[in-house]
């Protein structure tokens, strides 16, 4: 009785083993699922095929299958399909039918590789005109064979993937909105006008603008800061659309008023008369007519005191007496002219100064000294001539 029951547990757990096993194989060994969950028309989206050989033994590793992927072409367009380093080059061909993409993997060598991780992917385009919505893709992988090239159907697999396709990006790069903080547009506002007119005055530094774009755009303003009163500011506001490729842009023109005190003072001198003006040049002009006939006296006395001195010395190799006279005579002219220092200016480049003395007319006793030093040195002379004679 006991080996009874022994047997029967025994068959059991081989019966209860087995399938579970093989369960787990299918389920374990080829795995497939979608890079993203979603994605917008015109992005690229990849199916990973991989495999789970941690676990397996050498002999029950495969060495050859077949997959299969099929899909919607009116959504997804096929560009290539890729291979990682654990596929030997050349080992995995496909073709493709617009509908199914068909590739088989054998190995080469002397025995089957151990795979294990990301093997193949599937790389596909979204359709730029595809529907919004959920798309499905089936994964197949089926014909595995060992290197003996007996069929292991345990590692077939079948996979269902879907993903959802979102709507597509607006291209839209239109103004929804644009109101300036101060100041009113011209011509008002439109999202197919593309230029404007706003005037400001002269105490506004800075304009802000509310600007809201279509279709969930972005909106870029390049300044807000003005230029000086009385000059014009080119505002520049460009619109990037929901796609990231289509762009616009919208130029304002803000033109700042000039300041009361520059329109004041630009006012005054044009309503300066022109009779005041010219008078005042008519006086500038006499004055430096004055002050060249001045100038011309002073040199003309100048000049006649250099004649009359040159005069006197040669008129004293001739005669003592003629020479001390015109000499005494030279000499009282000479202080009578001698004046303060006075400039006068010689073609402009050069000033010229003539000093005096400090008062109008010698001390008496200067004179008289003078007078005598003369008068002994004639006599001296004329008493050296006598007394050679």
């Amino acid at each position: 009785m006991k080996t009874k029951c022994l047997l029967i547990m025994i068959v059991c757990a081989v019966l209860f083993y087995y399938p579970y096993h093989a369960f787990a194989a299918a389920t374990d060994y080829f795995t497939a699922a979608f890079s993203s969950a979603a994605a917008y028309p015109g992005e690229t989206v990849r199916i990973t095929l991989s495999t789970h050989a941690s676990t397996l033994m050498e002999s029950e590793l495969p060495a050859a299958f077949r997959t299969q992927v099929s899909y919607d072409s009116t959504r997804l367009h096929l560009l290539r399909v890729e291979t990682t380093e654990q596929i030997q080059s050349g080992a995995f061909q496909y073709y493709d039918d617009g509908e199914y993409v068909t590739g088989v993997y054998a190995c080469d060598g002397l025995s089957a590789p151990k795979l294990n991780g990301d093997c193949i992917r599937f790389v596909f385009s979204v359709a730029e005109n595809a529907d919004p919505g959920t798309t499905n893709v089936t994964v197949q992988v089926d014909q595995t064979a060992d290197w003996n090239e007996r069929l292991l159907p345990q590692y077939d697999r079948n996979t269902n993937l879907s993903f959802f396709i979102k709507p597509a990006l607006s291209q839209n790069a239109s103004l929804q909105k644009l109101v300036p903080s101060t100041g009113k547009l011209k011509p008002e506002f439109s999202p197919d006008v593309a230029e404007y007119d706003l005037r400001v005055g002269a105490d506004i530094s800075t304009v802000k603008f509310q600007a809201n774009a279509e279709d969930g755009g972005t909106v870029r303003i390049n300044r807000q800061t003005l230029q000086r009163a009385g000059e014009t500011t080119e505002i520049v506001v460009t619109v990037t659309a929901e796609d990231k490729k289509s762009k616009s842009q919208y130029l304002i023109r803000v033109n700042r008023a000039e300041s009361l005190g520059s329109t004041d003072s630009e006012s005054k001198a044009d309503k300066l008369p022109s009779s005041s003006v010219s008078g005042k040049q008519s006086s500038s002009k006499n004055a430096a007519e004055k002050i060249t006939s001045s100038q011309k006296s002073r040199s003309t006395s100048s000049s006649k005191s250099s004649n009359s001195k040159s005069a006197s010395s040669k008129s004293t190799k001739t005669s003592v007496k003629s020479t001390s006279s015109k000499s005494t005579s030279s000499m009282k002219e000479d202080l009578e002219e001698k004046t303060e220092p006075t400039m006068v200016h010689a073609n402009g480049t050069r000033n010229l100064y003539i000093v005096g003395g400090q008062s109008d007319s010698l001390p008496i006793w200067i004179m008289a000294i003078c007078v005598m030093a003369l008068t002994t040195l004639v006599g001296y002379n004329l008493w050296n001539r006598k007394g050679k004679q």
